[in-house]
């Protein structure tokens, strides 16, 4: 399976560009930058962030957030300023209007969700082995008012690239619609975790185990224990499958 992914058929979709070496995605980038910076950083939320140094420059990185809003993706990967995110996202997104030239411009990798998708497994494997992007993911796949079952596949990332995988907590974006209609601004948290990795080569058996540990790091970083949900008991987080860097 490891051959068949990392080296696609020639008749396979092409593997997306991204700003490592794309001009135009750097441009469209840089522009939607300035837009949110406009349009979200300054007039609808005010963040408070701590832990960006905790993200690493180089090699390959998953940044992983709890999903409660659709501003999260553009806060948690906006307040890191020395290195860019390439983001992972449900493919319902190309269907709306209002975020599918987002996708398009930013080239974030469409998933279909339910099944193994190839071709974003592809793509996902290309940002973290050929280009300094990080793959910004959602664990759990959808949003969700406080932290539910994830899906496996960030650790089966994890497992063939040896990434790096850093937290970033959220709270306070679950109020953004709602303060949004009042004209107010939402005051949100991030933190970003120390970077962690698996400890050695699972099998497919342990996927399961570690994705959980994850979820457990992740809740702790997790301001407001509300959002926490099945990962509220802290005491229960093991350390049998992850390792903290540095």
């Amino acid at each position: 399976m490891s051959e068949q992914v990392r080296a696609p058929k020639k008749n396979a979709p092409p593997i997306q560009l991204t700003a490592d070496n794309s001009p135009r995605t750097r441009l469209a980038r840089r522009f939607m930058r300035l837009l949110g910076t406009l349009l979200i950083w300054r007039t609808t939320v005010k963040v408070t962030h701590h832990g960006t140094e905790n993200v690493p420059r180089h090699g390959p990185t998953i940044l992983l957030f709890n999903h409660l809003s659709q501003v999260d993706p553009p806060l948690v990967g906006g307040m890191i300023t020395f290195r860019d995110v390439t983001p992972i996202g449900k493919e319902e997104l190309l269907h709306n209007p209002l975020t599918a030239w987002m996708m398009h411009f930013w080239q974030a990798i469409p998933v279909k969700r339910g099944e193994l998708d190839m071709q974003a497994l592809r793509r996902a494997l290309y940002v973290l082995e050929h280009t300094n992007d990080m793959l910004l993911i959602a664990p759990e796949g959808h949003r969700y008012k406080a932290l539910s079952e994830p899906k496996e596949g960030f650790i089966l990332l994890a497992a063939k690239t040896n990434a790096q995988m850093v937290a970033a907590g959220i709270s306070g974006t679950q109020n953004f619609r709602r303060n949004l209609l009042r004209l107010r601004r939402t005051h949100v948290t991030i933190n970003y975790s120390r970077p962690i990795r698996l400890k050695r080569k699972l099998t497919r058996q342990e996927y399961r185990a570690a994705a959980d540990e994850v979820m457990y790091y992740l809740a702790a970083h997790i301001a407001d224990p509300a959002l926490r949900g099945l990962y509220s008991d802290l005491s229960k987080a093991t350390t049998n499958y992850i390792e903290v860097v540095g």
